[in-house]
């Protein structure tokens, strides 16, 4: 059974981490390849860390991985005016 409250938060918490993401303020520079990296070892993170003991739902940490999906989304959507 998919567990949708880790899920939400996780999504909604990332989102709005993302939007405060302020690339265009510092000397870093983000690129698209910097994108897919953070994303993989996101996802090996969320793999490493595995499911909460209860939920079955998928073999990763999903709150963690939906995070990762919503900082991605939460820059795209409002970080664009830096």
């Amino acid at each position: 059974m998919l567990n949708l409250g880790a899920i939400i938060f996780g999504f909604l918490f990332g989102v709005l981490i993302g939007s405060q993401i302020k690339t265009k303020s510092m000397d870093i520079q983000f690129t698209l390849a910097s994108f897919v990296i953070i994303f993989i070892v996101g996802l090996v993170s969320a793999w490493q860390l595995g499911p909460f003991p209860f939920y079955t739902d998928m073999p990763i940490a999903s709150g963690f991985f939906f995070a990762l999906i919503g900082i991605f989304v939460g820059k795209l959507l409002f970080g664009r005016g830096d």
